[in-house]
């Protein structure tokens, strides 16, 4: 079977019985290789199961992000204000580094058209990343580089009122649209519950639910259960999400909301605000609340006459996840440098491969 079949099998069995979401992935995949790589987990999976030397012979094991690629990184609101760091451990598991670092540079030297760099000047960015992560292993803080500083001090400016007026319809009304689409009134009681939950474990005052709609977000996380939630605390009206954890792609462990909480609280420095895990129902979730300056970095935000610095403030904060999240400590030497940079290489040339034959695979569905 071919890794593009694999992929396509994969979207079928998730989001086949929801047309609309299953085209909506397909059409956001094919946009680009990299765009590809972010929603090919199943494909991910796969190369790794028929190429289990692509994880050997690397030291450092421990909890990994799980999906670190250059859009895994944001800002988002800390007990200490505004931080910039990984964002998003939803496929957190326990593994080797390297996965991680395969894939942060598999995505880097996909992205090379958005980032518009040469084949050399991508390679160069490399070698900043697998610097950038020996440092971060090693112990050395986080330095952003003036371009990142700057997107870090626009969002700390932005006002969660601002947020809340674009998400509603009415003083006690979320928007309904293609984004936020309406949820079944029958979930209604187990959404109080889990906003309940989610106030006893951040120590909330009574807080009163208020409207909730399902939510349309991301490439790969389509077609998980995702809610927007409407409340108010006080006299204060505030948004939470709710949403569904399923565990990694790469691992046999089951789905753990407090485990994939523990792993924001250990492998960051600074854990994001108010996240509680719950249990919508039967289904494990993460609550979090939204807040206006929590942005998702992307390949266009990042300044190309500052991209060696930026690729190497990547890298640290991916050696920092791996140090806080170790297991004992470790250190790459320059010929583990060298097989990493050659595996990325490697599979970077599958992702390509494969998304010529995904294109083809989905041309008739997405065809006018």
């Amino acid at each position: 079977m071919s890794l593009a079949t694999v992929q396509l099998d994969a979207d079928l069995q998730r989001l086949g019985k929801t047309p609309a979401l299953l085209k909506r992935k397909w059409s956001r995949m094919t946009a680009s290789p990299f765009a590809f790589l972010r929603g090919a987990s199943a494909l991910w999976a796969e190369v790794m199961r028929r190429e289990p030397a692509l994880l050997r012979g690397i030291p450092g094991t421990g909890t990994l992000v799980g999906d670190l690629h250059l859009e895994n990184i944001g800002t988002f609101r800390t007990a200490r204000g505004v931080a910039l760091h990984v964002n998003d451990f939803d496929e957190t598991f326990e593994g080797p580094w390297c996965f991680d670092v395969v894939r942060l540079l598999t995505s880097l030297l996909l992205a090379r058209p958005e980032l518009g760099c040469t084949g050399l000047e991508v390679l160069r960015l490399a070698e900043a990343v697998l610097e950038g992560h020996a440092a971060g292993v090693a112990g050395a803080a986080v330095r952003l580089p003036a371009s990142l500083a700057r997107v870090l001090a626009a969002a700390s400016l932005k006002t969660d009122g601002k947020l809340l007026a674009k998400r509603l319809a009415g003083p006690d009304q979320l928007i309904r649209d293609d984004k936020t689409p309406p949820a079944p009134a029958a979930l209604g009681n187990q959404v109080k519950r889990v906003v309940v939950e989610w106030a006893q474990a951040t120590k909330q005052p009574a807080v009163t639910l208020v409207d909730f709609t399902r939510r349309v977000a991301g490439t790969g996380s389509l077609g998980v259960e995702r809610l927007l939630v409407l409340i108010r605390i006080g006299e204060v009206s505030r948004l939470l999400e709710i949403k569904e954890v399923r565990g990694s792609s790469f691992s046999s462990a089951p789905a753990d909301a407090p485990a994939l909480r523990a792993a924001w609280v250990k492998c960051l420095p600074r854990a994001p605000l108010e996240v509680a895990a719950a249990t919508l129902g039967t289904v494990p979730v993460i609550v979090r609340p939204l807040f206006g300056s929590d942005e998702k970095l992307s390949a266009d935000d990042f300044d190309r006459a500052a991209l060696p610095q930026a690729m190497k403030a990547l890298g640290m904060m991916a050696g920092e996840v791996h140090r806080r999240g170790a297991r004992k400590p470790a250190a790459w030497s320059d010929q583990h440098r060298a097989l990493v940079m050659q595996r990325a290489a490697h599979v970077a040339g599958l992702h390509e491969q494969a998304f010529v034959d995904f294109c083809r695979g989905v041309d008739g569905a997405l065809s006018p």
